[in-house]
């Protein structure tokens, strides 16, 4: 085959996967399901994440002999995945 022709049937064939995208319904306009309540609100207040963040600590304090446990245990799951991926047949 000529390499004209092949990049001929390529585009075309692109464009042939394009046709059900272009065919398709349009974007749903989302300002119709917004209520008068919502339209009214203002934007929502952005705080800063470093007091979220001690907050959270401060509820729930890591323990490091937890969490170190805990990692390993993750590590070694992860090592036997992989380890019986490897081994799988092809």
């Amino acid at each position: 085959m000529a390499p004209r022709y092949r990049r001929f049937m390529r585009v075309a064939a692109f464009l042939l996967c394009l046709l059900p995208v272009a065919c398709g319904p349009g974007m749903p306009d989302l300002n119709d399901r917004l209520t008068e309540q919502s339209l009214a609100s203002g934007y929502p207040q952005l705080v800063p994440l470093e007091p979220l963040l001690a907050q959270t600590e401060r509820d729930a304090p890591r323990v490091a002999a937890v969490e170190g446990t805990s990692l390993e245990a993750r590590a070694a799951n992860l090592r036997r995945r992989a380890n019986w991926l490897r081994n799988m047949p092809l």
